[in-house]
Order: structure tokens, then C-alpha cells, then sequence
């Protein structure tokens, strides 16, 4: 039986083909009821591998928000109606419109996240398998919990209505469409506010695509301190999704609370892994080195902390060592052949800057990475290694949100997996071993939403992202990801006893 959300009308408008914005990737809008919207002051993001402003981005005015809520709550009348799999088709009709832009966004993305270019054509191309995912999953359906003679009790997934999706910087395209294609095959209308540090690509990607959508349905705000707080206390909001620090969480929540709006918090880790003695240093190193520095380290999945054992520790430092000292850290600009590109904004990159100075002046061992900073025009922070230090080292007890991670032998298995889980976070991790038994044994013990056997986090559009303590509350992706959206009814169906000498009886 399907839910009952999706047996109303077909899609309220035949699947448009969108129009390439005549001012192309210069000019960017908020979107609001099918129209782009200039109106506020206007406000630059940095290029952090410049310093540089780049272009004019509209700040939401309150008449903004009201106009877009307004909209957005409309649209939902319609939206949620309209059968799941018709809903399905304007989601795979907004992937293919961003491949086509594929090269642009991916530019953008550098620009603004500091990405080098072909992991900025990655987070296009994966925000692409992010829309696919969504717009092939299978409608969600009422479950049939008991049926007999006296009752019918089903449970049945129902849009919740308005979503906000609050989008941090770090992966600023992927984390927004991951957000957007569950909240829309789902039947919510969904009002995306980018961080002011990266508005582009969503800005862009929501411009582009607002065409396909009828009006109201996929909305989009950049603005200032004030926006977010706007939005998650507004009354007509009934969902905040939400990615970024733990800090910032606890107070989205709090907000929240004034409404009792649902939240989804996807919040900081402190990540570690654990590398077991059977291992092939050769293979693994440089797998467990990208894990901890892809994107500079500038990932909520970022390996930290990595425990190995000491009859291979020396070997596997060294040898991670040899895999970072060939990668270029340089501004992330056209044919600069760069893998790890500057830290995304100026606040992140001084306490950053902040932690390796301090570390070197606390006498820690830096085994790479003890070089001045260089304080040209950009965010750039060469990769550093730390061995072994203090388990209360600021740079174990903060989320260094950059490229510098510790390493610790381990001996005993036991003491190694109280040290993982003595943190407050609980994000991600990842055991590597020959023996998937024995790793997937470890696995389980560690207080972790996420873990991966032999290979760094990366999550699957199909895999539930949670994170345990303070790393969130609810989760992403999945199926598990898309309920979350949902309110959830329960209908108790009581069966009429059937009088005596009735033809139903008979």
C-alpha cells in the first residue's frame, strides 16, 4: 500500500526545461516564488585562495523571508499532493539541468570553497548521484502493522510541510542537494539558506533550476547573522535541517524549541581511526592520509586521530610522511595542479593558525609541517602531522578544522578503543585490518554514528549518516534520512461487529 500523500493529484504543471540565466555566473539572485530577487543590500564572499571579494549577493530582507514562507506554504498545498514518482521527475530533471552547468558550477565551487578544480568537478558530480538517488527511491509506504478481524492499524509517512535547510561551507553544492532532494521527493517545499561564506553554487544551482519546479516548491535566501535566526523561529517553518558546529547547533535548537519545530543537526566530529598490525603499510597510508586531508581536512569526517599499532608505527608514519610531502598545497586557482587548496574563510584559517602555534609552543613533535606560516594573499596551511601528543592537547580537545592531524601507537586494543571514544563527539570512524571479522568486532565498539572497514568515511547517498553525542541529532541520507521529513500518522481502522442474522453475517 502506498502512502497516502502521494494518491492525490499528478504534478501540477508539466516539467520545464530550464533556461540558462542570461547573465550567466556574474550575476546571482535569491530566488523567491519562481523569481530571481535582487532586492537588500548586497554582500561578497572572499576567494580564499585570493583574499580577494567575489561578486554581489543579495541579503534577504524580512519582507524576503515573509514572501518566501508565504510561497513556499502555498506550493506545499499542491506539491505534497503530487504523486511521488511525478515528483521524482522534476528532481531528475534538476540533475540533468546541473550537469549541464557542470563545468561553471565547478568553478564556482573553486572560487568560493577554495576547492582545487577537479575535486570542485567531484562535488558536482556527486551532487549529481545525490539528486539520482533521491529521484529512484522508492515511495515510501504505509506499513500494514496489524490486520485482523477486529483491526487494521497502519502507519503512514506524511509531509511535514515547510523545510528550511541551513548549509554550511565546507561542501557547499552536495550538502544543500542532499538536503533538497530529500526534503522534495519527500513532498515538502524547501527554502535553502547557503553559508554567506559560499552562496554561489546554491544560489546558482536554485536560479537555474527554478524553472523546473513550480513556484514556491525549491526556494533560496543568502543573508546575514539575522537570516538564520529568522527562519528557524519563524511559525510557518516546521523543519530546520541543519549542518555545521556543535556550537551552532545547540543554539538552532534551542530557537527551535520556542515552536517545536522538528530539527535534523548534522554537527562537528573529532574522527579517529584505528590501524591494525596486519595491515600492508603500502596500501593503507595513503588511503588513511587522504581520509584525513582531502579538502584540507575541512570535512565533519575528517580522520584526526589516528592510533596505530606500535610494531608498525614508525613504518606507517613515515610512510604517511612520504604520500603528504608530495601533494601541493597552493591557492586553488585554474592550472594550479593543486590537491589541497587554502581554508575556506579567514575565521577558520586563524584558529587553525591558532593551534599549530600553540602546539609548537607547548614542545609538541611536529613530524611534518613545522614550517612558518606564509602570509601571502590567501588561506593556505601546509599539512601537519603531530606525533603522539597529549590526549589534552587543544588540537585533540578542539575539531582542528584543517590539515593537521595526530598520530599515537597503540599496544592494547582494549585501551586503544576507550581512547577513540573519549570524546564528547561521535561522528565518524574507520578500523583498518586483513581480518574483516576481527575489524568489524572493534567497529562495534566504537560510540560512532559512521564506520567504515578499510577504506576512510565517505558516506553513500544510501547510507544513514548519524552522529552520536554531540556530532547531531537525527540523521541524513538513506532511507532511514528521508523519514525524518515525514510527520508519521498511525491509523487504528476498528472493525464493526457484525449484527447477527445480517447478510454480512451470513
Amino acid at each position: 500500500m502506498k502512502a497516502a500523500s502521494s494518491s492525490g493529484s499528478t504534478a501540477a504543471a508539466e516539467v520545464a526545461t530550464p533556461t540558462k540565466p542570461s547573465n550567466s555566473f556574474t550575476v546571482f539572485a535569491n530566488t523567491i516564488n519562481g523569481k530571481a530577487s535582487l532586492n537588500g543590500k548586497k554582500a561578497q564572499a572572499i576567494n580564499p585562495s585570493t583574499r580577494r571579494p567575489l561578486w554581489d549577493v543579495p541579503v534577504a530582507t524580512n519582507d524576503d523571508i515573509e514572501n518566501a514562507v508565504a510561497a513556499a506554504k502555498e506550493a506545499f498545498e499542491t506539491w505534497s499532493r503530487t504523486h511521488w514518482n511525478e515528483r521524482a521527475k522534476y528532481i531528475t530533471k534538476a540533475k540533468d539541468a546541473l550537469m549541464e552547468i557542470r563545468d561553471d558550477m565547478a568553478e564556482l565551487i573553486m572560487q568560493e570553497a577554495g576547492k582545487p578544480l577537479q575535486f570542485a568537478k567531484m562535488e558536482v558530480d556527486h551532487s549529481a548521484r545525490f539528486l539520482s538517488y533521491y529521484s529512484s527511491h522508492p515511495e515510501l509506504e504505509t506499513k500494514v502493522v496489524t490486520d485482523n478481524d477486529e483491526l487494521r492499524l497502519t502507519v503512514r509517512y506524511v509531509p511535514m510541510g515547510v523545510v528550511v535547510a541551513i548549509c554550511p561551507s565546507i561542501h557547499p553544492l552536495l550538502l544543500a542537494v542532499a538536503k533538497i532532494g530529500a526534503a522534495l521527493i519527500t513532498g515538502n517545499a524547501v527554502i535553502v539558506k547557503p553559508s554567506p561564506f559560499t552562496p554561489y553554487s546554491t544560489l546558482k544551482f536554485i536560479e537555474y533550476t527554478k524553472s523546473i519546479f513550480p513556484p514556491g516548491v525549491l526556494q533560496a535566501l543568502n543573508g546575514d547573522e539575522k537570516l538564520g535566526p529568522a527562519l528557524v523561529e519563524h511559525p510557518d517553518i516546521q523543519k530546520i535541517a541543519f549542518t555545521g558546529s556543535t556550537a551552532t547547533g545547540k543554539k538552532v535548537m534551542a530557537a527551535a524549541s520556542k515552536t517545536l519545530k522538528r530539527v535534523t543537526l548534522g554537527l562537528s566530529g573529532n574522527n579517529a581511526c584505528i590501524i591494525c598490525p596486519d595491515i600492508d603499510v603500502s596500501v593503507v597510508a595513503p588511503q588513511v592520509s587522504v581520509g584525513a586531508f582531502l579538502n584540507s581536512g575541512q570535512s565533519c569526517l575528517a580522520t584526526r586521530r589516528i592510533y596505530i599499532h606500535e610494531e608498525i608505527y614508525q613504518e606507517f608514519m613515515q610512510h604517511m610522511i612520504d604520500v603528504v610531502k608530495l601533494w601541493k598545497a597552493s591557492p586553488s586557482l585554474p592550472g594550479a595542479g593543486n590537491v589541497l587548496g587554502p581554508i575556506q574563510n579567514e575565521l577558520r584559517y586563524r584558529t587553525v593558525k591558532q593551534i599549530v602555534e600553540e602546539s609548537k609552543r607547548k614542545g609538541l613533535t611536529f613530524a611534518l609541517g613545522n614550517a612558518d606560516f606564509d602570509e601571502d594573499n590567501h588561506f593556505v596551511i601546509q599539512p601537519a602531522i603531530i606525533d603522539n601528543p597529549p590526549h589534552d592537547s587543544r588540537v585533540l580537545m578542539e575539531e582542528a578544522f584543517g590539515p593537521i592531524i595526530s598520530l599515537f601507537p597503540w599496544k592494547d586494543e582494549t585501551e586503544v578503543i576507550n581512547c577513540v571514544n573519549d570524546t564528547k563527539t561521535g561522528l565518524g570512524a574507520s578500523v583498518w585490518s586483513g581480518d574483516m571479522d576481527h575489524a568489524v568486532a572493534i567497529g562495534e565498539q566504537i560510540k560512532a554514528g559512521m564506520v567504515t572497514i578499510n577504506s576512510h568515511p565517505a558516506p553513500l547517498p544510501s547510507g544513514f549518516l548519524s552522529g552520536w553525542k554531540e556530532s547531531g541529532l537525527g540523521g541524513e541520507l538513506g532511507t532511514e534520512g528521508l523519514l525524518p521529513y515525514c510527520n508519521v500518522q498511525t491509523m487504528y481502522c476498528y472493525k464493526l461487529p457484525v449484527a447477527p442474522g445480517s447478510a454480512e453475517a451470513d
